[in-house]
């Protein structure tokens, strides 16, 4: 999965969500490696939340969110694949239709290692990444020195199923990097049925809980959580949201 974080002014909101869903996100989908691509916007008020969590890693907060998912004859991290990227840019940056207002504030690339549905919805792990859903929260930690066995184990064992009881969670998929650098991070995207807000808050609560019976944060420090970032689903051709400036209540990690 490719991980993509933007900043665009909120004055050409409609120009640029038009562009992306009409021509930028229809040409890279369209590519042989891709199976998919989806595209998430946090406006204002969401930023706002007191639950989610900024990481400078991901650019702090940015409005934009979309990821790409791999899969079929190419493999993502091969020079092919790579140099089809580069070509199909260039081709579309000397047409003239490349957007240019704003700015890229994260790029990286993610292998899928596990897919989990909350107790109930009875897909198999394969299906879960295609399961429909109204928003995500990107949840990035670091593993302990030499621990990220236990921090994975902490997830699945103690804080999904922890999660699952809040209302509106769907599943979670977890991420590994895809390349050496930085291998002791953590991805979960949680997939949710119910508005992220709506999750977020839910969480929030629950956690006091989970504090005052030491399981949250993760026993003996086997992971630090970075970011916890809730972004909705852009339903194509419908961006009346505001992206305007956060109110400053988004907490730091830390």
């Amino acid at each position: 999965m490719m991980l993509a974080l933007l900043e665009i002014p909120a004055a050409v909101t409609e120009d640029y969500n038009r562009w992306y869903d009409l021509d930028h996100m229809p040409e890279h989908v369209a590519k042989p490696d891709v199976l998919l691509g989806r595209r998430y916007v946090a406006p204002r008020g969401l930023r706002a939340e007191p639950g989610a969590v900024r990481c400078e890693w991901l650019g702090g907060y940015p409005p934009y969110l979309t990821t790409y998912w791999f899969g079929g004859p190419l493999e993502m991290t091969s020079e092919e694949a790579l140099n089809g990227w580069r070509a199909l840019d260039r081709t579309i940056l000397k047409a003239g239709r490349f957007w240019q207002v704003g700015r890229s504030r994260h790029n990286s690339l993610w292998r899928l290692a596990s897919a989990r549905a909350r107790p109930g919805c009875l897909v198999r792990p394969a299906a879960v990444p295609y399961l429909a859903h109204r928003g995500v929260i990107v949840a990035l930690g670091r593993a302990a020195p030499s621990r990220t066995r236990e921090a994975v184990d902490w997830w699945e064992q103690v804080h999904f199923p922890d999660l699952c009881t809040v209302d509106g969670l769907l599943g979670a998929l977890r991420l590994e990097r895809a390349g050496a650098d930085h291998s002791d991070l953590v991805l979960h995207l949680l997939l949710c049925e119910q508005d992220p807000e709506t999750v977020l808050r839910g969480i929030e609560r629950a956690r006091g809980y989970w504090r005052a019976v030491g399981r949250f944060p993760a026993y003996g420090g086997v992971y630090e959580e970075l970011a916890f970032l809730p972004y909705q689903r852009i339903v194509p051709l419908e961006y009346d949201f505001d992206i305007g400036e956060p109110e400053p209540s988004a907490r730091p990690a830390g």
